[in-house]
C-alpha cells in the first residue's frame, strides 16, 4: 500500500494545521475550518449556473468557462481563499467524498502553490497569482529557475458532451484530487492496521468504516491492491512463495 510522497506531505500538513485528527468516518468540516481558508456551501441541484449565481449574489466576480451542466461539486479559489460548492441533495457518503475531492484540489492546486510562490519569490509575487498585476521580467525568470508557475490561477472545469475532461492536464488534476481525497478520508496506513488483505474486504471496509461511496471504494481498493500484487500477497500469506 504505497502512498505518493506529495499525497502524504499534503495530508500530514493539513492534519497538522487542523490540530486534531478526525475519527472515522470523517466529514472534514471542522478540520477545514481550523486548517485552511476554505468555505463550504451546500446548494440543492448544484450546477455551473447555480454556483455562478451564488457568487454573483455575494458580489464575487468570477468567470466559469464552459456551458451549464449538473455538478456534484466544484471549487473556486482566489486571493488566498476558496469556496467549495457541494450538491446538498447527495447522500452523506457522496457529500463526504465530494468535499474531500474539492479540499484536495484546494490543497494541491492552489494553497500549496501559493505558499511555495511566497516562500521562493516573496510576498509581492502573490499579487501576480491574484491577478492584480502581470509578473515582472525578473519574477518570470525566478519562477522558471525555482520551478514556480506564475500567473492567475483558474480551476479547470471544461468538459466535453459526455462530461469528460477536454484536456489531459484536467484529467490528471482530477485523478490527483481523487488520490489525495482517498488519503484524507481513509489513510493507507490505517487500512493496513486493520489487516484486510483482499480487495473485497478492503472495499467493504472503505464503505462501512470510512464512509466512502461504493464506486470510490472500489476504485481505491483497486488502486491499493492491483490484481497482480493482490495475488502475490495472498500466495505469500499462504506460504506459496
Amino acid at each position: 500500500m504505497s502512498v505518493p510522497v506529495w499525497v502524504a506531505t499534503l495530508a500530514t500538513a493539513f492534519w497538522s494545521r487542523a490540530r486534531h485528527v478526525e475519527p472515522f468516518p470523517r466529514n472534514l468540516r471542522r478540520p477545514i475550518a481550523r486548517a485552511v481558508p476554505l468555505s463550504v456551501v451546500l446548494l440543492p441541484r448544484l450546477s455551473v449556473r447555480a454556483a455562478f449565481a451564488w457568487l454573483q449574489r455575494c458580489g464575487i466576480v468570477c468567470d466559469f468557462p464552459g456551458r451549464d451542466r449538473p455538478l456534484r461539486a466544484c471549487l473556486v479559489a482566489r486571493r488566498g481563499h476558496g469556496v467549495a460548492f457541494i450538491d446538498g441533495a447527495d447522500d452523506d457518503a457522496e457529500q463526504r467524498f465530494s468535499l474531500a475531492h474539492e479540499l484536495a484540489h484546494f490543497l494541491r492546486d492552489y494553497w500549496s502553490l501559493r505558499r511555495r510562490l511566497q516562500e521562493r519569490l516573496g510576498a509581492a509575487a502573490i499579487e501576480v497569482m491574484d491577478g492584480q498585476r502581470p509578473p515582472s521580467a525578473d519574477e518570470r525568470l525566478l519562477g522558471l529557475l525555482r520551478d514556480v508557475p506564475m500567473g492567475f490561477h483558474l480551476h479547470l472545469m471544461e468538459r466535453d458532451g459526455a462530461g469528460k475532461p477536454v484536456l489531459p492536464a484536467i484529467l490528471q488534476s482530477e485523478d490527483d484530487a481523487d488520490r489525495l481525497a482517498f488519503e484524507l478520508l481513509a489513510p493507507a496506513a490505517d487500512l493496513l492496521t486493520r489487516a484486510v488483505w483482499t480487495r473485497h474486504a478492503v472495499t467493504q471496509s472503505l464503505r462501512t468504516v470510512y464512509g466512502l461511496p461504493g464506486i470510490q471504494a472500489k476504485v481505491y481498493a483497486e488502486l491499493l491492491l492491483p490484481a497482480a500484487s493482490q495475488e502475490g500477497l495472498i500466495l505469500r500469506l499462504r506460504g506459496g512463495v
